[in-house]
């Protein structure tokens, strides 16, 4: 029962990625329409664990950046160690999966975009060991975000995403404003705060946001994370997209 979240994930993964890789070819050949797609990834590692993500954004026929409705498939899968509790003397692994489906409206202006998104999440749970656990197993429910690309400024552009689910009672919030030091790529900090079945994590570093390689946008990002109980370390993350 817990399995099947994943596999669904990666197999709907490897399809959108193998398509945006075929709409990347076609693009050398002819000047495409107007993309209404746009398939994303991360990879990610702190120093207690690491997460995988991806999913596509793609309308109903008018342009990815237009005013207008969205649709949102997603899905993570993480893994981290960690000492449960100081009266244990292992540590334990944590092994979680989760997918969201969502309905957005997107609002475009010279102020930048902003989207927000309502739906479904669902996640899964386990330890290993298998230990008795209330926040394990797996649970579904609504889910909303809101999703923006801020322009302020001449030169600069906020990222901010909030994003919740009652599964697990989940919370994510994050910030990162950008000085624009070359054509459509931005430096600067970021924060993120979350907080996932009763514990909180913050992340707080920096990033480089708009590389081109190819017809794939690329972002780097890395800085400290703290998580469960005050423990803090590195964390580093590349993310990929592409319009199709």
């Amino acid at each position: 029962m817990q399995k099947w979240p994943m596999r669904l994930w990666l197999a709907s993964s490897c399809i959108l990625w193998v398509c945006a890789g075929c709409g990347a070819l076609a693009d050398e050949v002819e000047k495409p329409p107007a993309p209404t797609a746009l398939a994303y990834a991360e990879f990610g590692g702190t120093f207690d664990g690491a997460h995988v993500s991806s999913g596509v954004d793609f309308t109903l026929g008018q342009p990815i950046d237009a005013r207008g409705l969205i649709v949102r498939i997603g899905g993570n899968t993480g893994w981290s160690r960690f000492q449960i509790d100081p009266a244990i003397a292992f540590k334990v692994s944590e092994v979680s999966q989760s997918g969201r489906l969502m309905l957005g409206w997107r609002e475009t202006g010279s102020w930048g975009t902003v989207t927000a998104f309502a739906g479904v999440g669902i996640e899964s749970r386990r330890l290993i060991p298998n230990l008795i656990d209330p926040q394990t197993g797996t649970r579904a429910g609504p889910a909303f975000a809101i999703d923006a690309w801020l322009t302020p400024f001449d030169r600069v552009a906020v990222q901010a995403y909030l994003g919740t689910t009652t599964a697990f009672g989940a919370w994510t919030l994050k910030i990162a404003p950008g000085y624009r030091v070359a054509a459509n790529v931005h430096v600067g900090p970021e924060i993120t705060w979350s907080r996932h079945h009763g514990s909180e994590r913050l992340r707080v570093g920096g990033h480089v946001t708009g590389l081109q390689v190819f017809a794939y946008g690329i972002r780097l990002s890395g800085g400290y994370a703290q998580d469960r109980g005050g423990r803090g370390g590195a964390y580093a993350a590349l993310s990929l997209w592409h319009r199709y």
